[in-house]
């Protein structure tokens, strides 16, 4: 059976429509997929430097303690007892 060749052309233009639209649509769920894993490591990074923070406060907290009650020398330190009350 012979098809009329406008038929053809018609069924070309639908299958090209429908191609675009299944080259559109991946390319939305590729953007999509980079904008997430973009999001995902922007807040890898923001955790990485709150830590970073965390650490850096907690340093300064024990060099604040240090200032102000240093340890004492070995030598000037009390003896204590040995554990176990002998």
């Amino acid at each position: 059976m012979l098809m009329p060749t406008g038929f053809v052309t018609v069924a070309s233009a639908q299958d090209r429509d429908r191609d675009h639209d299944q080259l559109k649509t991946q390319q939305q769920l590729q953007d999509k997929d980079r904008l997430q894993t973009k999001d995902q490591l922007k807040e890898q990074d923001r955790l990485k430097e709150q830590e970073r923070t965390r650490e850096r406060e907690h340093e300064r907290t024990r060099e604040q303690i240090r200032m102000e009650r240093p340890e004492k020398p070995q030598h000037e330190r009390a003896e204590r007892p040995e554990c176990g009350g002998r």
